[in-house]
């Protein structure tokens, strides 16, 4: 059985998709605070998530911190030493959280592991103006709002794997399957995937799901 790692896009139903995955191939569903437990354990000085991700994402950017740098700010040399260990912590964890089935549901675990041999790196994505209507049924928001925030979290989303791992979020090339949440339902999606990990007769005809045998323990 497979590692699946899923990057969505907001608005794709990813977090939906990923949940109703690991029930389906009874697996763990590791989000962003499971794994940054895993990173307490390695680093006990890991910063919280959200700290983290607005850091990276913006509040110093790179002229920012040189500014700082030049200036002699002891907080930006703070800042470069954790964005320098930060990538290798990230591979320490996920190849660690990856050590037995699960599904990895954080934008950059594709990144992180790259040549891991079972691993089916998915990427979510739809058209804007679908995932405009989509955010705006979900949150009872106007265009405007809904355009903002999914803006913005593609702007973090493709900050925070740039800063760590060097690539782009959105080149197809880097991951094993690519689908438009437009185009499938989310059983099709759903469905797809389990095969796509080998999981076969876990979801039965008609959307009625089925126990598959279930995954190693990891706390066997």
């Amino acid at each position: 059985m497979a590692v699946w790692t899923i990057s969505a896009q907001r608005g794709t139903g990813g977090t939906r998709l990923a949940t109703e995955l690991a029930t389906a191939a009874d697996v763990p569903l590791l989000d962003r605070e499971a794994l940054a437990l895993f990173a307490h354990e390695i680093d006990p000085d890991f910063p919280e998530v959200d700290e983290l991700e607005g850091r990276l994402g913006g509040r110093l950017n790179t002229l920012a911190l040189s500014t700082a740098i030049t200036a002699g700010s002891v907080d930006a040399f703070r800042e470069i030493e954790l964005r320098q260990k930060l990538p290798d912590l990230g591979r320490a964890v996920l190849a660690e959280a990856a050590r037995s089935p699960c599904v990895i549901y954080v934008p950059a675990a594709f990144a992180a592991l790259p040549q891991h041999p079972s691993a089916v790196h998915v990427r979510l994505w739809a058209p804007f103006e679908w995932r405009i209507a989509t955010y705006q049924r979900e949150n009872v928001v106007d265009r405007r709002g809904a355009e903002k925030a999914l803006k913005q979290d593609d702007h973090n989303k493709r900050a925070w794997v740039k800063s760590l791992y060097r690539v782009d979020i959105d080149d197809p090339r880097l991951f094993s399957l690519v689908l438009d949440a437009s185009r499938f339902s989310p059983q099709r999606l759903l469905e797809t995937l389990l095969a796509a990990g080998g999981v076969e007769g876990a979801v039965a005809a008609g959307g009625d799901q089925q126990r598959p045998r279930r995954a190693l323990d990891r706390s066997a």
